[in-house]
């Protein structure tokens, strides 16, 4: 697990602990002696001007004071005291940066997010900020394997789960002082505003390797075609054309020969063909633009070996001639594909008798609802919900240790770049049963 810790404080920066202290006497010092000034300065002004309207000169002794005149000061004192209290308190926050507050703390950690180069550094910022509004001895954020520590944490730290709609995102661990915990309310606060700082970094390492993934997979696409090019088609059209510069040398000396040559150059032909409809093939199998999806897993199903039936739901809104009519094209590519390795485990592996392969179209309840109210024009897949594909079989079932092949991680990892799963396990009654789940989106391309 890796940790990070926020950058070192600058010279004369107080730590929490001391901006807590220095706060406290700042605050105490201050009310003591402006809450002393307004008590005796009203005693004086009352007793002075009780003293003129009894004739006392001014300046003379009023002998030990009007005990009226220092009750009204004492009941003035204490009714400013409050009020001057949160004041003298707001000031002295300000000045040495202590916050109290579980909004301002929250409004400062989300300007922080929003000022930040990127979520993980408004982490780490943000690490300091609550450690400053707990004033705990340390204070860990976890989030996907990262752990950001200001301060030291303790034998025994407060966990504090960091939740985002219901979903786990990682945790807040705090150690406060000995005889002054944390507030449970100022703790909760933190955290779910800490839970979108947390799932924004989580969001962010998901996007990097989702980009890093993409980039391989296009790199390694790249390289094949480039290998399939120079190795397969190029030497074929090399050979095509010095056979038909020889049949051009041979027609005027030897035109029996010519025939051979030409011979020669249709099969070289054919065999660029091929070369030609393998390459288009790995990009997008012909059958998916000729016959659909439907029509192409149907095909799949006429192979020699066991028999294969098809069943095709779509939406209840959707056209009835082509059910999957809308399924965005590359999950088209992703769900033929899974369909395709399936079937071809078990007409080897699974010593099967009959296999089942069943295509659904499910709508989330809101967005069924909102099809059916709209009228058969809103419908479709592209409205939302997911395609599942399950490829059911009687064989043998699964081996036991199961051993993780090229084809069964290249399902998943298919299913995978389409945002979905592919899972893989024994069918009810005996045989194997794989099934994918694929998102279905608006944005789908």
């Amino acid at each position: 697990m890796a940790v990070t810790t926020p950058p070192a404080r600058r010279p004369g920066t107080r730590s929490p602990g001391v901006r807590a202290v220095a706060d406290a006497v700042l605050v105490h010092g201050a009310l003591a002696v402006a809450v002393g000034g307004i008590y005796s300065g009203l005693a004086w002004l009352l007793d002075a001007l009780s003293g003129a309207a009894s004739g006392t000169p001014s300046g003379a002794p009023s002998g030990g004071g009007d005990p009226m005149a220092g009750l009204v000061a004492a009941l003035a004192a204490g009714a400013v005291f409050h009020p001057l209290r949160l004041r003298l308190q707001r000031v002295a926050d300000r000045l040495l940066r202590v916050e109290r507050d579980p909004y301002r703390v929250a409004d400062r950690l989300s300007r922080t997010l929003q000022e930040a180069v990127d979520p993980a550094e408004g982490l780490a910022t943000a690490a300091v900020l609550v450690r400053q509004a707990l004033r705990a001895d340390g204070v860990a954020v976890e989030v996907d394997g990262v752990t950001v520590l200001d301060g030291v944490l303790g034998e025994r730290p407060v966990e504090t789960p960091l939740v985002w709609h219901g979903e786990p995102v990682g945790w807040l661990l705090s150690s406060g002082r000995e005889g002054s915990p944390a507030s449970p309310d100022l703790l909760n606060a933190l955290a779910r505003h800490l839970a979108e700082l947390a799932h924004a970094v989580r969001l962010t390492a998901d996007l990097r390797r989702s980009r890093e993934h993409i980039l391989t997979s296009r790199e390694e696409e790249r390289r094949r075609l480039r290998r399939d090019l120079h190795d397969g088609l190029g030497p074929t059209l090399a050979s095509l054309a010095m056979t038909v510069d020889e049949a051009r040398i041979r027609l005027d000396r030897d035109p029996e020969a010519v025939e051979e040559l030409l011979v020669r150059v249709r099969d070289q032909m054919g065999t660029a063909i091929v070369d030609v409809r393998d390459l288009v093939y790995g990009l997008r199998p012909p059958a998916l633009s000729h016959l659909g999806l439907a029509g192409s897993l149907r095909a799949l199903a006429d192979a020699p070996g066991p028999r294969v039936d098809v069943v095709v739901t779509g939406p209840p809104d959707g056209p009835p001639d082509d059910p999957l009519d809308g399924v965005p094209a590359a999950l088209e590519v992703v769900a033929y594909r899974i369909a395709q390795e399936a079937l071809t485990n078990v007409r080897r592996h699974a010593q099967a008798t009959t296999a089942l392969v069943r295509v659904e179209v499910l709508r989330t309840g809101a967005e069924a609802a909102g099809s059916a109210g709209a009228g058969s024009g809103a419908g479709g897949p592209e409205g939302g919900g997911e395609l599942r594909l399950s490829v059911a079989d009687d064989g043998i079932g699964l081996p036991d240790p199961i051993r993780g092949g090229v084809g069964l991680a290249s399902m998943r990892e298919r299913a995978a770049e389409a945002g979905g799963s592919c899972t893989v396990g024994p069918r009810p009654g005996g045989g194997t049963e794989v099934v994918a789940r694929l998102p279905l989106t608006r944005d789908a391309t």
